[in-house]
Formats: structure tokens, C-alpha cells, sequence
């Protein structure tokens, strides 16, 4: 679902944590000071719940202290997942710990997201119920508001582990802070990277595969790259920066079959649009719409396919060459019109737009590219290297093979 409505945050402790009242009302502190809005007390049960609306967005939240543990079926996806295991190995064993937890929740509108109940959405189309905050800046505005309720419950007391349900990604206390502390949206804490692959044979390097969950909240579709010899942290840099190009002010869709990198050519991938249902690689059917990123090119580890036309076959698609344009006027005219608008959108996020000559016969040396420099990829946070692709969304270029 796009932009979904109703986020929470379950940080689960050892024992019971008498802080609740205290985080309250640093939040409603902190938040004044940072944004200017003010939060109206509708509903309080003295270090158990509170409940505050703030009338102007219609944004609700609710902080409630549970003296039980958790649910465990609530963590089975994420517990399911191995990226869960790589980055809190004893996630597990801080899970039955679990004596307590405190529920955070961040939603819209005075019906608190249940607009969005299978059983009730209907009713409210039927009805012309718009559904609350069904904006991108809404959503990242309750994500936002989110995840500084969950620091300040940090501050106060760390939790064994949290669960991020958008994402579904559970993670210890200390690495979840760490990874909130940034502020990318998306970013790491939003996209849970699900690693797959086939079971490798005695001696061989396993081939690992990413599939998205959480991509969708924003693109309506979820990110697939299929198990190859590229670490997968580098594969997730890109599936960062495809997402990036779309979410962008004046972003995005990469158009079905084209290609997208940095502007210093050091990586290339396509990219697929494929339905719900379509069957990707040896895989099962895909659930939901997704785009699939195949890597062409990644200088850093020297990984080359056949598929990958060079750099050098670059031509000036300005030019019409008529070695490569149709010889039918009008279907001309339709390639240099798609040509167009693609370089108008790629130009508006201030990249560029190329098209390449395939096959082994090379044409005219490229163009230089612009003299700004290329900002070399950077980590995003302490413990987790390399998950951000903020150096690859620096400066992304879109191409076209003709």
C-alpha cells in the first residue's frame, strides 16, 4: 500500500520501564522546538497510555506501556528474515528475554487508520471517504515524528530490541538508534532487505539475491535483483539510489528496459517492470508489482556482462544518426519524441540522459562529462557500512540502448 497510515514502533525491555510520562513530555518538548506543533492531551491513563492530537494536521499518536512480553507471532516474518540474524545476531535470545514492551503509534485523522481495514475500506469508498494522509509528505511526516517518539523512549530507558512495523525490521536498541540517527527517508530503518539464494555446492561463494519490503509504501511496487556475485550490500546501495531517482523533488520511474548509474560510469543497471504474478528468474511467482534491477556493470569489483553496451557507443541522440533511426518518418519522429522526454526528466533531477549504439561496432568517443566532481559513495551509519547509496544518488544518469 501506498503511503500506509497507521506506523508503530514496539521497543521491547527486560523488565517493566516506569518512563512513559517522562517520554511524553520530552516529546511534546522536543517537537515544539523543532517544528513549532503543539499536541493536545485527549486521553491519559498516568504512566500507561496517553493519547495526543494535534488538530491542525490531524496527526494522532498514542504511547502505551504494556507489562507483558509481546506477541511472538508478531516477529515471525522478521525473525524469518536473514538480514534480521546478520545485523543482531542474538536477536533471538533478546527476544525471549522480553518481560515488557512499550507501543508507539503515529496516524492521521481523527479515525486513526482504520480506513484501512480490509473489512472497512470498502465502505469507505463507497461513501467518498478520502483516506488520511495518503501523501508522500505526509508519510514521511509520521515517519519522522515516529522515530523521534522511539530516540526519545531510547533516552530513557534502551530497549533489549525494536520493531519497526513498516519495514518490519527488528533490530537491537543501540543499532536501531544508530540508524535512525540519520536523516534519510527513505532510507536503511524504511527498506528491509530480504537476501535469498540457492544453497551453494562444497567450496563455492554463495550467490545472494535482495528482495524489498517496504519500497512499496512509496513506489506502490517492491525492488528485486537476483542472486549474483555482487555483495548484496553493494546491490542495496542501488536499489537506494534507483529509489532515490523516484522519490526525489521532479524524480522518477527509470522507464522499463533502460538503464541508470552515477555520471563517472562506474556501475550500470537495468531496469524491468514486471506485473503481479510474473515469474522472475527461478523464483516463485512475485506477490506484488516490482521492479527488478539486473547489474550490468560494477567497476569496483570488476563485473562486466555481455549485456553491457560500452561506454564508448554513446552517441549525440540530438543528431538523428540514420544508422540507428528508423527509416519510417513517423516511427522516427515517435523515437526522437521518447528520447526527448526522457532526457527532460533525467535533466530534471539534474543528471543526464545518453544513448548507446549496441552492438561490437563502437561509435564516436562520448562526450566528457560535466566538470562537477563525482561524490564517491559514503557509509550511512556506525555498523551498518555502506546500506545508504547517498554517494550513488548524488548524481544518477539515465540511458537507452538503441
Amino acid at each position: 500500500m501506498l503511503y500506509p497510515n497507521r506506523l508503530q514502533a514496539a521497543l521491547l525491555f527486560e523488565r517493566r520501564e516506569d518512563c512513559l510520562d517522562a517520554v511524553m513530555r520530552d516529546f511534546t518538548r522536543i517537537e515544539g522546538m523543532r517544528t513549532g506543533t503543539a499536541f493536545h492531551l485527549s486521553e491519559c491513563n498516568p504512566g500507561r497510555f496517553y493519547r495526543l492530537f494535534n488538530a491542525t494536521e490531524e496527526l494522532m499518536l498514542t504511547f502505551e506501556r504494556i507489562d507483558r512480553p509481546a506477541d511472538p507471532d508478531a516477529f515471525r516474518a522478521a525473525l524469518a528474515s536473514p538480514y534480521t540474524g546478520i545485523v543482531t545476531p542474538d536477536i533471538r535470545e533478546r527476544l525471549a528475554r522480553t518481560d515488557s514492551h512499550i507501543l508507539l503509534e503515529v496516524s492521521h485523522g481523527v479515525l486513526a487508520g482504520v480506513e484501512e481495514d480490509p473489512k472497512l475500506a470498502g465502505l469507505f469508498t463507497a461513501i467518498g471517504h478520502k483516506r488520511a494522509g495518503a501523501s508522500q509528505a505526509e508519510f514521511e511526516r509520521r515517519l519522522r515524528v515516529l522515530t523521534l517518539m522511539t530516540r526519545i523512549t531510547i533516552d530513557h530507558a534502551m530497549p533489549l530490541a525494536v520493531h519497526w512495523t513498516q519495514s518490519d525490521t527488528f533490530l537491537s536498541g543501540d543499532l536501531f538508534d544508530r540508524i535512525a540517527a540519520g536523516d534519510e527517508t527513505p532510507g536503511p530503518l524504511h527498506i528491509h532487505p530480504i537476501l535469498f539464494g540457492p544453497r551453494p555446492a562444497a567450496g563455492d561463494e554463495a550467490l545472494i539475491g535482495v528482495r524489498t519490503f517496504g519500497v512499496r509504501h512509496w513506489l506502490g511496487r517492491e525492488v528485486i535483483i537476483q542472486p549474483n556475485v555482487l555483495p548484496w550490500a553493494a546491490n542495496l546501495e542501488t536499489v537506494f539510489a534507483f529509489l532515490r531517482v523516484a522519490t526525489m523533488p521532479g524524480g522518477y520511474i527509470i522507464p522499463d528496459g533502460d538503464t541508470f548509474g552515477p555520471e563517472d560510469r562506474s556501475l550500470s543497471y537495468r531496469v524491468l517492470h514486471h506485473d503481479a504474478g510474473t515469474v522472475i528468474g527461478d523464483g516463485a511467482p512475485v506477490d506484488v508489482p516490482t521492479y527488478e534491477l539486473v547489474p550490468l556493470k560494477h567497476v569496483e569489483y570488476g563485473y562486466v556482462t555481455p549485456d553491457h553496451v560500452p561506454d564508448a557507443n554513446v552517441f549525440d541522440d540530438r543528431a538523428f544518426p540514420a544508422g540507428i533511426m528508423p527509416d519510417d518518418q513517423n516511427s522516427k519522429m515517435a523515437l526522437a519524441n521518447e528520447w526527448g522526454e526522457k532526457r527532460k526528466l533525467a535533466e530534471g533531477i539534474g543528471g543526464r540522459f545518453e544513448v548507446r549504439a549496441a552492438g561490437e561496432a563502437e561509435a564516436a568517443p562520448p562526450p566528457p562529462p560535466p566538470p562537477s566532481p563525482v561524490i564517491a559513495p559514503t557509509p550511512s551509519q556506525p555498523g551498518l557500512p555502506s546500506l545508504s547509496g547517498r554517494g550513488l544518488r548524488s548524481r544518477v544518469f539515465g540511458r537507452k540502448e538503441a
